[in-house]
């Protein structure tokens, strides 16, 4: 404990004498655009009227980020929250992880089964950028995505080689080895990155106070080891026409930490449960296609194959060797997503351009374990359930005047299933208008729609086959003004009104179609940048949630916080090759429901929180290349906090490493 408050001293003073900022090296490598669903870039664009915000590498970097969701924890909107089952959600401007659309080169992530994700398991040495839109966004993307639509969009190799190899190692057991290397030709680019991690535990803060279910400051059941490899081959056979290749594989294990306050008293305390993810696999490939013709006239299409492969559990007691009991199971399960998306463009030039698209997806699960019942006695099962997504979308932008861009969409969705199909429709209308140069107004409305997953309708515990569609209206307008001093200011309000949402009321309950929620929200960024090594940003979110069903006595939905301040500052020192990066989130007035009876109006607050991450970085040449040293820590003032009730987050934890670029 004093070394660690020794060290933590060292990193305040250090901050306060001037290194506030985080600049790490990365490999020189370009940017795959070609699985891109939505380009942005262009004078026109379906980005400019909505709210898309971009991570690029060198932030990912600079934040020390390792996986997902670490690298987009900052970005307005998003609220990553950690809760019952030890996966770092993400949650957009009130709606959860499901309503969230994940791609990678424009292949869809979210699980067949649950329509969530695993942002911890995705790396990020093999991302270029990644683009978070929240609200409606393209109706190119199809069903699905009412929150948002995360694109991650990985590095491709430019002209000639080269490599970077680097290593972390953490408190309590964690270890990290990644690794890339590319060659570009005139035609041909190939890129590869490996990562494996691995960590013993976590380390709660100190002052929580123990409880027979978490004696001690080490988290039970925190484990988790994932290894990565990907691979991007590109190939462009002349200046009109590009393929690409991807291949992405990953596999882990990891423990599910428990409640650490069950009690049978407390109506809010959630069940105890003793999980793993004893295995999972991940294969995902896609063929991407483009190729413009001599007019107006271009194409481009992927055909992708995603495979999810679990193995779940759940125990007895602590010592996660027996399943005996009540509640106990075992799961092998696999997932499969088997589509295409092709997209026809003309593009008019002052008449505007309109893009056709046409996507099919097969959606597949399978199942097989057992379960123990209350009379203690195993039951095997075995489930075998799929669906098929079809959609057609057109999309026109136009610049009627200048400085005046206005993006029209419509989309057609169906969902096959066995007990019948369900059929739904999406729209977009935005304007964007550049007032004078320094300021830009953007309005859109739009709806979008999302269908029960398999989970939701075919659960033997939770699910329920008479569940509608998800419907989402989004409202939105917003400013970007440039100021003095090189201060950008954007300020972004919303308004959505959801129909028929899909959630599950508590434990040991069906999932159920809520009439109408509603969540308003505002968020504010401020961004600097007028000394050239200094970089300064400061955003706040307001989010507003109400449940305006029939009969409701719900004010607050649980789990949305409704303030939240983030902080960032980089600094790179002009000698010593030293540089820095901070950055404080506060999160402010988040509620939570009885776990027995949620349609109440008795709810709690969880206790408000500030989080502050800390890095240094030292570069340096070695060996015909470019050495980077640093030091870290996160959460600096061993803050303990809860994101969910009766599951504390991490404590203070230290980390160092290197990266080493040729």
């Amino acid at each position: 404990m004093q070394a660690k408050k020794w060290m933590c001293r060292g990193f305040i003073l250090l901050m306060l004498t001037g290194l506030m900022a985080g600049q790490a090296l990365a490999a020189d490598e370009g940017i795959y655009h070609l699985g891109e669903v939505v380009v942005s870039g262009t004078d026109k664009g379906v980005e400019k009227i909505g709210t898309t915000h971009t991570v690029t590498a060198k932030q990912i970097e600079q934040r020390g980020a390792r996986t997902l969701n670490e690298a987009i924890s900052l970005v307005p909107g998003v609220q990553i929250r950690t809760a019952g089952d030890g996966t770092p959600r993400v949650d957009m401007r009130g709606y959860r992880t499901r309503h969230v659309t994940l791609l990678l080169n424009g292949t869809p992530f979210n699980g067949t089964y649950d329509g969530q994700f695993d942002p911890a398991l995705i790396s990020v040495e093999n991302i270029a950028e990644i683009k978070v839109t929240t609200g409606g966004g393209s109706t190119l993307y199809g069903p699905g995505g009412n929150a948002g639509v995360i694109n991650i969009i990985t590095k491709k190799a430019k002209q000639g080689t080269s490599a970077s190899f680097g290593t972390e190692l953490g408190e309590a057991g964690t270890t990290l080895v990644r690794s890339t290397a590319s060659y570009g030709s005139d035609n041909w680019d190939v890129f590869v990155s490996g990562s494996s991690y691995d960590q013993d535990r976590y380390l709660i803060s100190h002052d929580f106070k123990n409880t027979d279910d978490q004696p001690g400051n080490a988290r039970r059941n925190s484990d988790r080891e994932r290894k990565n490899l990907f691979v991007n081959i590109g190939y462009a056979p002349t200046d009109f026409t590009q393929m690409g290749l991807t291949f992405s594989y990953l596999k882990g294990e990891r423990g599910k930490p428990p409640v650490t306050n069950y009690d049978k008293k407390d109506d809010y305390s959630k069940n105890i449960k003793f999980e793993r993810e004893d295995y999972s696999e991940n294969l995902s490939t896609q063929f991407a296609l483009s190729h413009d013709f001599t007019g107006p006239l271009s194409f481009k299409g992927w055909a992708y194959l995603n495979t999810l492969e679990l193995r779940e559990n759940n125990y007895d007691d602590f010592n996660y060797n027996t399943q005996n009991e009540n509640k106990a199971y075992r799961t092998n399960s696999t997932t499969y997503i088997l589509g295409a998306n092709t997209q026809l463009r003309y593009d008019a030039e002052k008449y505007g351009a309109a893009t056709l698209g046409l996507m099919v997806e097969n959606d597949k699960w399978r199942a097989n374990g057992f379960e123990v019942d209350k009379k203690d006695k195993r039951n095997n099962f075995r489930e075998n359930d799929d669906f098929q997504l079809y959609s057609i979308s057109m999309e026109y932008e136009v610049q009627p005047i200048q400085d005046v861009d206005i993006v029209l969409g419509f989309g057609q969705h169906w969902q096959n299933r066995d007990d019948g199909t369900e059929n739904d429709y999406s729209y977009l209308i935005g304007v964007s208008y550049q007032w004078f140069e320094p300021t830009r107004l953007k309005a859109s409305h739009s709806r979008k729609v999302r269908f029960p997953t398999l989970r939701d309708l075919y659960d033997p515990e939770r699910g329920n086959g008479d569940l509608d569609p998800e419907m989402s209206r989004h409202y939105e307008v917003g400013i970007e003004q440039q100021l003095p001093a090189k201060n950008l200011l954007s300020i972004t309000g919303y308004h959505d009104v959801i129909e028929d949402y899909i959630e599950r009321p508590g434990d040991d309950k069906t999932v159920q179609n809520y009439d109408k929620y509603q969540f308003n929200g505002v968020e504010i960024a401020l961004e600097n940048q007028y000394f050239e090594r200094l970089w300064l940003r400061a955003c706040y979110e307001y989010l507003d949630t109400k449940d305006r069903s029939p009969d409701t006595n719900r004010d607050e939905l649980q789990y949305r916080p409704k303030h939240r301040v983030a902080l960032e500052a980089t600094y790179a020192l002009p000698w010593w090759g030293l540089s820095a990066y901070t950055s404080t989130s506060w999160v402010k007035d988040s509620y939570y429901d009885p776990n027995k009876n949620p349609d109440t109006n008795d709810q709690k607050r969880l206790e408000n929180y500030v989080v502050t991450d800390c890095r240094i970085n030292k570069k340096t040449s070695f060996s015909k290349g470019d050495l980077d040293l640093y030091v870290g820590i996160n959460n600096l003032f061993d803050e303990d906090y809860e994101q969910s009730y009766g599951f504390p987050r991490a404590g203070q934890y230290f980390y160092g490493g290197a990266n080493w670029t040729f």
